[in-house]
């Protein structure tokens, strides 16, 4: 729909009106003499929006609170706006279809609170769980769960088992209207996308889908931050209409239609902001959603209650000539410069003010001040003490934010690295990650330097977290710091030498580590490689049988020619790894760095392997109608 069904000739009787807002986050900052009413406040004008457009529903996306378990304050103010707002006579238009013991399984009375005789419900709230509000503790009950046992609201989406999800809609009906209410609270996004590739979130559609608006709500990251850290986009089911998308706090609530998918993505944001970042400053909304058929219209509705703030950056590098002063001046002259700036947000923010009586009037702002040169830091605190009292956030207004220069003594470190790495499609060849790393830690010096971890491996963990490994950096400083005690064991140095023998340590370690690798690709294994762990423990492998290989070749050209030789014996196998194990090494032959650890002992599959066997494992076609999340990406 393009207009408002009051500009439209739509009958009213047929149309789903819905209030839609994520991310209240209630009880943020409770305790704060300032800011402690902010998310009560814009809470409580989405409840009353919903009243003066007279909505059929209201639905939440979640993080209703800031914490699983919320103070008492927070939640009986929480309770006590839900009756003011959501209790009364009202007549109400929706007709519940799907079964209440599937859409509410773990609710008291099993049932949508409209329908329970006990309660006086005239306007239904809808609400999954987010990642602040989720269930925990003992019974893995949500602060969601004790409102929904109140009978306050509806929570749906919830799921326990997380080896399968299955998403069942809330099937409702108004008039000519049919609406199919899909909800899946959070998890975390990389279980989800496991979930996901191994065909274990399945969703049920209504049989005439086609019939019926589809919307689903979730609380994931929908921004890309990496492999295994969002949900994309593509990933869900092509037969839903509508997404409304939690979690993400910057407001794009006016709806994006995916050209792939072709359905439309409406992300509200949070009505609290609850860091003092640049996506928090945009202007906080709720929507109303009017679904008709297969027809929908947003109505975004800017919060009136919401604290002004004003984000903006400020590069001292622009400020050349204003800096160019002694030592002594150069401090005074950036206070200057930075107050000016903050002055002028503060200026900025005075356009926010709605006039609003409830509308809180000191502005959070804040100014992050880049740097390049060392000269340009400065203490912020005398200059935040100016603006105690005219500020919301008096204490961390100002972030410093230093940037990295290409300067000649940089390019000078490593022509190569900072070539490759900054000037990529000038160079035109592929870079990776791995030996960005690398040349990074081979070229800086310092407190900068590696002492105990080899520069090799960093590179080999950087490139496990881009391929999903999330543990990859916990286990290679475990697995270095055995190596590194066992190698002091059997030096015994004094404690004045202990920082000479690290450094041998980490040259070896490396030196090893780069010959592993080389012969890892020269074997073309390296697909077989899980970890940085098992690189390094395969390399050493090869490095010994390599060098096994060569020690009999010497002793054979040593031999007697009259003598008949003897046969190999079977080669050492991997599980036999430590210093003389190594069948037939001589005693002058170096030995690589020393590894304990067994391959019976090593962990499980990678992630990927892992998923890719799940994924084969569940191609099993389903009997009954569903949709398999993500069963063909990937």
């Amino acid at each position: 729909m393009s207009s408002s069904v009051e500009e439209s000739n739509i009958p009213v009787k047929d149309v789903i009106k819905i209030l839609v807002t994520t991310d209240n986050h209630l009880g943020y900052g409770e305790k704060d003499s300032i800011r402690g009413d902010d998310s009560f406040l814009a809470f409580e004008e989405c409840l009353q929006q919903a009243q003066a457009h007279n909505v059929d529903m209201i639905l939440l996306g979640g993080d209703l609170f800031h914490v699983a378990n919320p103070s008492q304050n927070s939640l009986n103010r929480c309770i006590k706006l839900l009756r003011n707002y959501t209790l009364g006579d009202k007549a109400i238009e929706l007709e519940f279809r799907s079964d209440p013991n599937v859409n509410f399984w773990d609710s008291l009375n099993r049932t949508v609170n409209y329908e329970d005789p006990n309660m006086n419900i005239a306007i239904p709230v809808f609400s999954i769980h987010g990642n602040h509000d989720d269930p925990s503790g003992f019974g893995r009950l949500s602060t969601i769960d004790v409102l929904s046992s109140t009978g306050l609201l509806n929570y749906f989406g919830k799921c326990l088992n997380l080896e399968k999800v299955i998403v069942s809609p809330l099937m409702i009906l108004k008039g000519a209207t049919q609406l199919a209410l899909f909800g899946i609270s959070h998890i975390h996004d990389s279980r989800l996308i496991r979930l996901m590739q191994a065909g274990n979130v399945i969703f049920e559609p209504p049989l005439n889908e086609a019939e019926w608006f589809n919307l689903l709500v979730l609380h994931q990251n929908r921004a890309d931050r990496g492999r295994k850290r969002f949900i994309p986009e593509e990933a869900l089911p092509t037969f839903l209409d509508f997404i409304i998308w939690g979690h993400e706090h910057d407001c794009q609530i006016e709806p994006e239609q995916n050209i792939k998918t072709k359905f439309f993505v409406s992300q509200p944001g949070s009505t609290v902001a609850t860091s003092l970042s640049e996506g928090e400053s945009l202007a906080k909304h709720c929507a109303i959603l009017e679904i008709y058929k297969k027809q929908f219209n947003v109505t975004s509705i800017k919060l009136q209650t919401v604290r002004p703030f004003v984000f903006a950056n400020l590069d001292l590098d622009e400020h050349e000539e204003e800096l160019n002063e002694p030592r002594t001046k150069l401090d005074d002259q950036i206070q200057k410069i930075v107050t000016r700036k903050i002055e002028e947000m503060i200026e900025k923010a005075k356009e926010q003010l709605t006039d609003h009586p409830k509308q809180p009037k000191l502005p959070l702002i804040r100014l992050r001040v880049h740097y390049t040169s060392e000269s340009h830091v400065f203490t912020p605190n005398t200059i935040q003490k100016l603006f105690l009292n005219r500020v919301a956030n008096p204490d961390d207004i100002i972030l410093l934010h230093k940037q990295i220069s290409k300067t000649k003594h940089d390019i000078k470190m490593d022509p190569d690295a900072f070539s490759a790495a900054f000037d990529h499609e000038a160079q035109n060849e592929e870079i990776r990650v791995e030996d960005v790393v690398n040349r990074y830690f081979t070229t800086v010096d310092g407190a900068k330097k590696l002492d105990i971890l080899s520069t090799r491996c960093m590179g080999e963990v950087c490139r496990q977290l881009i391929r999903g490994d999330d543990d990859a950096a916990e286990k290679l400083i475990e697995f270095h710091s055995e190596l590194a005690l066992k190698y002091l064991q059997e030096k015994i140095p004094d404690v004045e030498n202990i920082d000479e023998q690290l450094g041998e340590f980490s040259a070896k370690a490396d030196e090893t580590f780069q010959k592993a690798v080389e012969l890892l690709e020269k074997s073309g294994n390296t697909r077989t490689v899980s970890s940085a762990r098992d690189a390094f423990d395969d390399g050493v492998s090869l490095i010994s049988d390599e060098e096994n290989e060569a020690s009999d070749r010497s002793r054979a050209s040593a031999t007697s020619t009259n003598s008949r030789g003897r046969g190999r014996a079977a080669k050492t196998t991997s599980t036999t790894r430590g210093r003389g194990r190594g069948r037939g090494r001589g005693k002058d032959t170096p030995a690589p760095l020393e590894i304990t650890t067994s391959r019976s002992s090593r962990q499980q599959p990678s992630i990927q392997e892992s998923l890719s066997q799940a994924s084969t494992r569940s191609s099993r076609p389903s009997r009954s109608k569903r949709v398999v999340y993500g069963s063909d990406s990937d």
